[in-house]
């Protein structure tokens, strides 16, 4: 048995561009205003805490600002081909090119931007930060990234 602390809404979100290609398709580009939940479950610290809210809050927004305001690439997709020169991005699917500013861009370690993946590498983002602070003690967290209204994919892993 264990406790469970949850942050989210409020200033955890960001807005981002994307595109998901899916059965040998690509959608057209657009953008979401996403919001980020995250859960951590341990015992009790000795302070009485599983994780310090403000803490915890701190870390996903940290990540959330990174996302923020940018197009986000998947670096993984095979259908995809992708290449930065000269300040620039260009990113190919069949006879679409894309070309976007290297500062507006996030390349990310990804085969899709769906919310799943986005939740599965804010969850890795977030618990690379627990680790360096020592929250040895945290057996799971869950991720939650919601695309729109109702519609939320969540990444679930134990920390060990």
């Amino acid at each position: 048995m264990g406790f469970k602390v949850v942050v989210e809404q409020g200033n955890l979100r960001f807005g981002a561009a994307h595109f998901i290609t899916l059965g040998g398709k690509c959608e057209r580009l657009h953008g979401h205003n996403y919001a980020v939940s995250v859960a951590v479950e341990g015992p009790l610290a000795p302070d009485s805490y599983v994780f310090d809210f403000v803490v915890l809050k701190e870390i996903v927004r940290r990540i959330t600002e990174a996302l923020d305001h940018r197009f986000l690439l998947p670096l993984r997709n095979e259908q995809l081909s992708t290449q930065e020169s000269e300040g620039h991005w260009e990113i190919r699917f069949g006879e679409r090119r894309y070309v976007f500013p290297a500062r507006d861009v996030l390349p990310l370690p990804v085969d899709n931007v769906t919310a799943e993946r986005l939740a599965e590498y804010i969850w890795g983002e977030v618990a690379k930060e627990l680790r360096s602070r020592g929250a040895d003690h945290l057996i799971s967290m869950n991720v939650g990234v919601e695309e729109a209204p109702g519609q939320t994919a969540w990444y679930s892993q134990e920390l060990s």
